[in-house]
């Protein structure tokens, strides 16, 4: 098998080799170049010890914080490339992390601690696909499977559960059931795991294109209770989850669209979710079901939003709270969102005569206006409207 890597890896694996080391392309990158995509990046795995690849890359600039565990990363043509001595895991105490980590010189080994067929897959240029688990066979009937015994390997690391449903959302892939089973029967092990891996993998699951079934499955696992707390998503959320915008704020939002506004803040969180994304799922959630039917609603929202108003009024058609249209009227929006973008401002009604708390009135006066119809925002047309209120008025 002929697998094309770009060239700043290729020089890298040239390197190992005229060492006279073993080096083989491995992990998702391997995976996505066997499915046909372009990978973000590519990871390396090598019969060098973590001292050896110091001598051998010592003319490249390289980040050293893993070496405890094998890992050197070499910066190759400005790219990162993480590059791991093979290695066989010890026992894991805390779920998560091996107690200790062994060296070896077999790449057989090496792959046997991976988590899933698709990912315990090697590849150089003189071995060729080196597949001791039926990965590639996985692949191509769109399966996520457990390397060796699937409760073994979610009790040395219980973020491999969601992983799991993970890979199975990006991917489209069914999860097999032997591994499913286990996944929920080790559930427990996630209360073990920092809530900022699980937002990590929790947030890639919902961003992905399929994200339904493996949502239901979680939830009949009870799996979700280690993301979401006591909430469940209604079947109709997580079935329309994919029609939102691929976005974290605003599938966080979606989903959670049916608890109130305290639950979704307890549960944002708890997940140590970032202050926006809490605040951005906040509002997105709140809103999902507001009405938006005219130019002067969908000015309100993008006001009241900003840039979290076009995830509203998809959530809001999708939940058929507004129609179709509704979108279209929030993006087309040319309103002001707010005074300051008014095309007057305070000093312009001071010379007009107005002063004191007139100007915050008059000023909030012209942004309803405007927002009612955006061809208002025009100094001129701004100053006429303020003539007429108050000047006109004798006020």
């Amino acid at each position: 098998m002929n697998i094309r890597i770009p060239e700043y890896v290729g020089v890298l694996m040239e390197r190992l080799a005229a060492a006279g080391e073993e080096c083989y392309v491995v992990g998702g990158g391997l995976r996505d170049t066997l499915l046909g995509s372009a990978p973000n990046d590519y990871d390396l795995t090598t019969s060098a010890t973590p001292e050896k690849m110091c001598e051998i890359f010592s003319d490249y600039r390289t980040v050293a914080s893993g070496l405890k565990h094998g890992t050197l990363t070499v910066i190759s043509e400005h790219r990162a490339v993480e590059i791991t001595t093979f290695r066989i895991d010890g026992s894991y105490t805390d779920s998560r992390h091996p107690d200790e980590v062994c060296f070896t010189r077999s790449i057989g080994e090496d792959l046997a601690r991976r988590d899933f067929t698709v990912n315990a897959m090697a590849w150089s240029g003189e071995r060729g696909l080196v597949d001791l688990y039926g990965g590639r066979e996985d692949l191509e009937c769109k399966i996520i499977r457990a390397v060796g015994d699937p409760e073994r390997r979610f009790e040395e690391d219980a973020l491999r559960i969601l992983r799991a449903f993970r890979f199975s959302a990006q991917l489209g892939f069914s999860i097999e059931r032997g591994t499913l089973l286990a996944a929920g029967a080790k559930r427990e092990g996630l209360s073990n795991i920092a809530k900022e891996r699980i937002c990590t993998e929790f947030i890639k699951l919902i961003c992905s294109p399929y994200p339904t079934e493996p949502l239901a499955q979680m939830c009949e696992l009870g799996v979700i209770g280690y993301v979401l707390r006591d909430y469940r998503p209604s079947a109709e959320l997580i079935t329309l989850l994919p029609m939102m915008q691929s976005d974290d704020v605003a599938r966080l939002g979606f989903l959670l669209s049916d608890v109130s506004e305290s639950e979704a803040r307890e549960i944002l969180c708890s997940l140590k979710c970032s202050n926006r994304q809490k605040s951005g799922a906040i509002a997105v959630a709140k809103n999902a079901r507001r009405q938006i039917a005219s130019a002067r609603d969908a000015a309100r929202l993008c006001s009241e939003l900003c840039e979290n108003a076009p995830f509203a009024a998809r959530a809001s058609v999708l939940l058929g709270a507004s129609e179709g249209y509704a979108t279209e009227l929030v993006a087309n929006n040319r309103a002001p969102r707010s005074i300051a973008e008014l095309d007057i401002g305070g000093e312009d009604l001071i010379s007009l005569g107005i002063c004191g708390r007139e100007i915050g009135k008059a000023l909030a006066f012209l942004l309803e206006a405007a927002m009612e119809d955006p061809d208002v925002n025009r100094k001129e047309r701004l100053i006429e409207l303020v003539k007429e209120k108050y000047i006109g008025k004798g006020e």
